[in-house]
């Protein structure tokens, strides 16, 4: 990273430009998204359990298995690579690689939480990626406002409505 200085360097700036973390950039734009866009759509999912790569998922499944001698996954990484692969999560590809919501995995079961395969099997083909996950964190009319990822623990029904409706209306059919 070049380090440009456009301005007369002073005892505070030298201290400042000093004292800032600089953030790598990103290699390469993602989903169509600026780099600078991935923090206003990480904050997004911050109160639904906010956003994991596939790595850490598979970590925090392996460390459930460890404390639930019940639980039993042998490989917790083939486990999320499968879950991804098959396009039974939805998955963001980020500038650092796949980004998982949080919301649709249920840790301590070392599965997905119920329903998510119902609510995707109405939005696959028309929302993809970022718009897809997107959707779940996005206030819905036809929920009165409320956003998908939280209203699919206590009305799943209902948002598996708003997700056929959101489909008809942006397929016309």
């Amino acid at each position: 990273m070049s380090d440009v200085r456009l301005f007369t360097e002073t005892p505070a700036s030298t201290w400042f430009n000093d004292t800032v973390v600089q953030v790598p950039t990103p290699p390469h734009q993602a989903d169509g998204m600026p780099a600078c866009h991935w923090m206003a759509t990480a904050s997004a999912f911050a109160d639904t359990g906010g956003l994991i790569s596939g790595d850490e998922l598979a970590a925090r499944i392996r460390e459930h298995c460890l404390l639930d001698t019940g639980l039993r996954v042998s490989e917790p990484v083939s486990l999320v690579a499968r879950w991804i692969v098959s396009r039974a999560v939805v998955s963001i590809d980020s500038p650092w690689g796949h980004m998982l919501p949080m919301f649709q995995f249920d840790l301590p079961r070392a599965s997905l939480q119920p329903g998510v395969a119902v609510v995707l099997a109405e939005l696959r083909g028309v929302l993809e990626g970022a718009e897809l996950a997107l959707w779940f964190v996005t206030p819905n009319e036809w929920l009165h406002g409320e956003r998908p990822a939280v209203a699919m623990q206590t009305t799943l029904q209902a948002v598996r409505h708003a997700a056929r409706a959101d489909r008809y209306v942006a397929l016309g059919s």
